[in-house]
């Protein structure tokens, strides 16, 4: 898996070469290869039995929780909610050459921002620790390598296409080794 690990990131830099128009295309393309790994990642998410909610509430005088159900419901969480809330984030504007796989997380119908309390261990507020199902964590090691392939090979005919094109603007970014 390292290995390649260090192809993309080479892959990464030699794109730098190519001109502007060519690079913003890349992130469409990486979305294939997203999509497959957010599909895997949905397949092992486990599914709750009953139905949550998320309410706001005010603090009582002594900074103590308010009992439970007390508050305006804010949201309701039907099971199966976070494994619809996971797909490819196309909407992060600060990633260039990359696609996020996550999950959605805001107002929308399906909010996962809980994502990271089923996946990983919380401690309570009782000094308990819930272990986490890391289900994530599995799903990148099944599917993770075949999504990384896929990618090594959409950017190496990305950059076999450029330079037949001659669209390269640096010849020794060709000369790295990826023919």
């Amino acid at each position: 898996m390292e290995t390649t690990q260090q192809e993309i990131n080479a892959i990464i830099r030699n794109l730098k070469a190519l001109n502007s128009q060519i690079a913003k295309t890349i992130k469409s393309d990486l979305k294939g290869p997203a999509d497959f790994l957010a599909s895997a990642i949905k397949g092992r998410t486990p599914v709750g039995a009953r139905v949550h909610k998320r309410y706001k509430s005010g603090k009582s005088m002594l900074f103590k929780r308010m009992p439970k159900g007390s508050g305006v419901v804010v949201a309701t969480y039907r099971p199966g909610n976070l494994r619809k809330s996971i797909k490819t984030l196309t909407k992060l504007r600060r990633v260039k050459y990359a696609q996020i796989v996550g999950a959605n997380t805001g107002s929308g119908a399906n909010d996962g921002y809980y994502l990271h309390f089923s996946n990983n261990d919380v401690k309570m507020s009782n000094g308990k620790v819930r272990p986490g199902k890391r289900f994530v964590e599995s799903a990148i090691l099944a599917a993770g390598p075949a999504a990384q392939r896929a990618v090594v090979q959409i950017l190496q005919n990305k950059l076999l296409n450029a330079n037949r094109a001659g669209q390269m603007s640096d010849s020794s970014a060709w000369a790295s080794g990826y023919r």
